[in-house]
């Protein structure tokens, strides 16, 4: 009778197991997963900070007179970094500037160079026949298969931000600005739908990052119960 007891106890202990792990799986996993998978995309946000905070020092400290930073995803062509040597940078900023800088029609440029006038990195330096933009061997910024990004965007860094940086792209805030998101590959897509990575769609996991005037960088995270985006400290 005593085995039979103890045999019947450690079924009953059993099921109580198994409707703990039932309870786990059913309840606490997904919020380990959603955890799991804001970390990962909070992680590549970080990642690219890192980055971009580099190269501004990089051009702070005159290792460059002036870089164009890119970005690409695992899907795309391997994009590059442009960058101008300090010594083509004092060429671009004299006054009045050689004919070479300004199509030699300094009178349309108030005898600036086109890039001192319009205080502006072009959005295709390889193509410029205005400056001397030299191709960054080590290639531009490089995003995980683990996120996707909106828009792709080149970014222009100059000492000082004397240079107009880029455009910012939405609304974040009814004051703040956004100059483009990262979004979880698990919930988003990089093809047209409701769940394409943009600022469209209400999808967790999404972060946004501006680039101001002056360089600053704010991150901003969308809270997908209160449909806002929040600025991250």
């Amino acid at each position: 009778m005593q085995i039979l007891k103890n045999r019947a106890f450690s079924i009953i202990e059993i099921l109580i197991v198994i409707v703990i792990v039932v309870v786990f799986v059913v309840i606490a996993y997904p919020q380990v997963t959603n955890y799991l998978t804001d970390r990962e995309v909070k992680k590549e946000v970080d990642s690219f900070v890192e980055y971009f905070e580099e190269k501004k020092s990089e051009v702070q400290n005159e290792k460059y007179g002036l870089l164009v930073v890119g970005q690409t995803t695992p899907e795309q062509a391997r994009s590059n970094n442009w960058y101008m040597t300090k010594e083509e940078y004092a060429i671009q900023m004299k006054v009045p500037a050689p004919g070479r800088t300004n199509r030699n029609n300094p009178g349309s440029y108030g005898n600036k160079s086109i890039l001192n006038y319009y205080k502006m990195c072009p959005g295709s330096p390889e193509g410029s026949p205005d400056a001397n933009w030299i191709k960054d061997s080590n290639g531009a910024y490089q995003w995980s298969n683990k996120v996707y990004t909106w828009p792709n965007k080149k970014y222009c860094v100059s000492k000082d931000a004397i240079m107009f940086p880029g455009e910012l792209e939405f609304n974040v805030t009814s004051e703040e600005k956004a100059s483009f998101i990262i979004c979880s590959r698990t919930n988003t897509t990089n093809s047209s739908g409701g769940n394409r990575c943009n600022y469209n769609n209400k999808n967790e996991h999404r972060y946004a990052i501006q680039v101001a005037r002056n360089l600053d960088l704010k991150i901003f995270k969308y809270n997908k119960k209160n449909d806002k985006w929040i600025q991250k400290k």
